[in-house]
C-alpha cells in the first residue's frame, strides 16, 4: 500500500526549530540548488542576457519559504544580478535569517518579510523569478501555494521549486532518514522523518501543476528524495 500523506504544522516557528534548522549543515544542498537554478536560467536566452549584462536592471526574485535565508544569501553572493524578496511565516526563522543576510554582506539586495505563501500580498506578474526550496510539504493545501507562485511570476519568467518527495513505504522512508540524517540529532531525524511523510509524490506534484494550467512535465525527480519543478512562463 502506498504511503499516505501525513500533514505536519505549516509553520515551524519555535526558537528550537529555527535554531536546529539553522545549525544544520545545508551548505551542499543549498549550493546544488543555486548551481542548478543558474544552469536552468542559462538555458533561456532572455535570462542569459540579463545575467550577462553587468549594467542592467537587477533581476527580481521571490524566495517562498526562505527559512533562515541561506539560499538568498548564497545566490546574491554568487551573482550580482539578483535582488531577492525572501518570505516566510515563521518569525523565529526570519530573525535568524537576518543574521545570515548581514553576515553575507548582501543585505542591500535581500529583504526579509513575514508573508503567507498561500496568500501573497504582491501584485500579479511582479517577479522575474519565483524560487522555493522545501516549502510545499509544509502546506496543507499546496495548490494554493502553487497558484500564488504562478500568479506573481512575470510572463516569460522562471519558476524553480524543489521539495522532498514522499517515499512509497515506511521502509524506504526510514532508509532515507538513515542515509541522510543518520549522524544528526534525534530531534532533527524526527523533523526529517515528518517532512518526508508530509511531502508530495512526484505524481501528486505533477497533478497540481497541470491543474494550475502549466506543463506537468516540468516536474521531475531530481534525487532519491526530491522533485524539482523548473519552468519558464
Amino acid at each position: 500500500m502506498t504511503l499516505q500523506r501525513k500533514l505536519e504544522p505549516e509553520v515551524m516557528d519555535s526558537a528550537e526549530d529555527a535554531s536546529e534548522y539553522n545549525e544544520m549543515d545545508h551548505s551542499e544542498v543549498n549550493q546544488v540548488f543555486v548551481d542548478e537554478l543558474l544552469a536552468f536560467l542559462g538555458t533561456n536566452e532572455a535570462f542569459k542576457a540579463k545575467l550577462d549584462d553587468d549594467e542592467g536592471e537587477l533581476v527580481g526574485v521571490l524566495d517562498v519559504g526562505t527559512g533562515t535565508a541561506m539560499i538568498p544569501a548564497l545566490l546574491c553572493d554568487q551573482h550580482a544580478a539578483f535582488k531577492v524578496m525572501a518570505i516566510d511565516m515563521a518569525i523565529s526563522m526570519l530573525e535568524l535569517g537576518s543574521y545570515n543576510v548581514h553576515a553575507s554582506l548582501r543585505g542591500d539586495r535581500i529583504e526579509l518579510v513575514q508573508a503567507d505563501a498561500k496568500d501573497l500580498e504582491y501584485e500579479s506578474e511582479m517577479f522575474d523569478i519565483v524560487m522555493s526550496n522545501g516549502i510545499v510539504h509544509h502546506i496543507h493545501d499546496p495548490k494554493q501555494c502553487i497558484a500564488e507562485m504562478i500568479r506573481v511570476v512575470q510572463p516569460g519568467g522562471a519558476i524553480f521549486v524543489r521539495d522532498l518527495m514522499r517515499p512509497e513505504s515506511m521502509e524506504t522512508l526510514e532508509s532515507i532518514v538513515k542515509a541522510y540524517a543518520g549522524d544528526a540529532t534525534e530531534y532533527y531525524q524526527q523533523l526529517f522523518r515528518q517532512s518526508l511523510h508530509a511531502a508530495l509524490t512526484l505524481d501528486e506534484m505533477r497533478q497540481l501543476v497541470g491543474d494550475c494550467g502549466w506543463n506537468p512535465d516540468g516536474v521531475q525527480a531530481t534525487s532519491d528524495r526530491h522533485w524539482t519543478w523548473a519552468a519558464f512562463g
